[in-house]
């Protein structure tokens, strides 16, 4: 069995200046560098940063964050977390760590994933293509283990299919990621339907993985402590493009198109399909929904995919109600949430799932995505 990891990240933010050394007219945007710190202790001085809303959040706590568990001097949880983060920058440490894991091909997102997908204009296109060609290049030599996502310019929806194709037919990307919504817009709106197109064409999945600091918008950044801003994060930002997507009638319009959603635990799409469905009958008989030809609910078995954690208590109800090939496994490996290295065994060893639907998650659903 190949086990495939559809969710790590690398430690980008601790690299910046690096990734982000930005073509003309857009040099003047490259991070600096500030002091000789290194990993952890990396600070810079750059304005990448495009969810950020000081005025929003001006009368609001900023909030203590998780960055704790990377602080070497703190020794949270005996440094244990801190160890992990070298995979993030070390991609012969990584695959270390993947043999422990028993992962044998894993896909990559940034840490930061607001500054390669969210800022606006030909920016924001600068920074997407300067991303990719760095994560690219980091897996040299490694492209049979590791797979970078592709990030996709959402703050310039005229070059989100450009720079798809680019990730695909030149780089070799196997996934793209999806914003949850931009600054002005929804997932629905027409502006997004070109890269929508080309990745129904080119066959690629698309990965909405949240975030849950900066998200414009939202109640998340109300919040004064870092726990209810990470509990609120991944569920609200990954359905507000379910619904939109769903409800908008882009997966009527876009038949093939596959979006999988990330860190909100498997049962996610059991509640909202359901409670999408409850709503359908009157909604339908009143005419306000005619961009839709079916349930809700079939869109997201159709459509919609899902990851999973080891430890998640209503797996079995997911599998049943969304499909059981539309559930796929991820570590979160290095981020200190991870349940590295015992995802895997953890799947493994479950006496509720069967054989069967082990394999699906570990493996096949993985490979029929992506093609593999």
């Amino acid at each position: 069995m190949a086990i495939i990891d559809f969710d790590s990240h690398l430690r980008d933010g601790w690299l910046l200046d690096e990734i982000y050394q930005l073509p003309e007219p857009f040099a003047k945007h490259s991070p600096r560098r500030i002091g000789d710190g290194k990993y952890f202790y990396s600070k810079f001085e750059h304005n990448l940063s495009p969810t950020e809303d000081p005025v929003a959040n001006a009368n609001f706590k900023k909030p203590v964050t998780h960055q704790v568990f990377y602080n070497p001097e703190a020794n949270a949880r005996g440094n244990e977390v801190m160890r992990w983060q070298q995979g993030g920058y070390d991609m012969e440490y990584r695959l270390k760590d993947n043999a422990r894991e028993g992962v044998d091909f894993q896909l990559m997102f940034p840490t930061s994933i607001d500054i390669p997908s969210q800022n606006p204009g030909p920016l924001g296109a600068a920074v997407a293509r300067a991303y990719n060609n760095w994560a690219h290049k980091l897996v040299a030599g490694h492209r049979d283990k590791l797979s970078p996502v592709a990030m996709i310019p959402a703050g310039c929806p005229e070059e989100m299919a450009n720079e798809l194709r680019h990730c695909v037919k030149t780089l070799g990307c196997k996934a793209a990621h999806l914003v949850s919504y931009t600054t002005d817009k929804q997932m629905e709106d027409p502006a997004f339907f070109p890269f929508y197109e080309a990745a129904q064409e080119l066959d690629i999945p698309l990965f909405c993985h949240p975030t849950t600091l900066g998200a414009p918008g939202t109640l998340i950044n109300r919040q004064t402590h870092f726990f209810p801003m990470h509990i609120l994060g991944r569920p609200l930002n990954c359905v507000a493009p379910l619904v939109a997507m769903v409800l908008g009638g882009v997966f009527e319009k876009f038949p093939r198109l596959k979006v999988v959603f990330f860190e909100v635990t498997a049962e996610f799409l059991v509640f909202w399909m359901h409670r999408m469905d409850d709503d359908y009958e009157v909604i339908k008989e009143a005419g306000m929904c005619p961009q839709l030809s079916m349930l809700p609910s079939e869109y997201v078995k159709r459509n919609c995919y899902i990851t999973c954690e080891a430890d998640e208590k209503w797996l079995p109800l997911a599998l049943s109600e969304v499909g059981e090939t539309h559930v796929v496994v991820a570590t979160d490996y290095p981020h200190f949430d991870s349940t590295f290295p015992k995802t895997v065994s953890g799947i493994r060893e479950r006496p509720d799932l069967s054989p069967k639907q082990k394999k699906l998650i570990l493996e096949d659903n993985a490979l029929n995505l992506l093609r593999m």
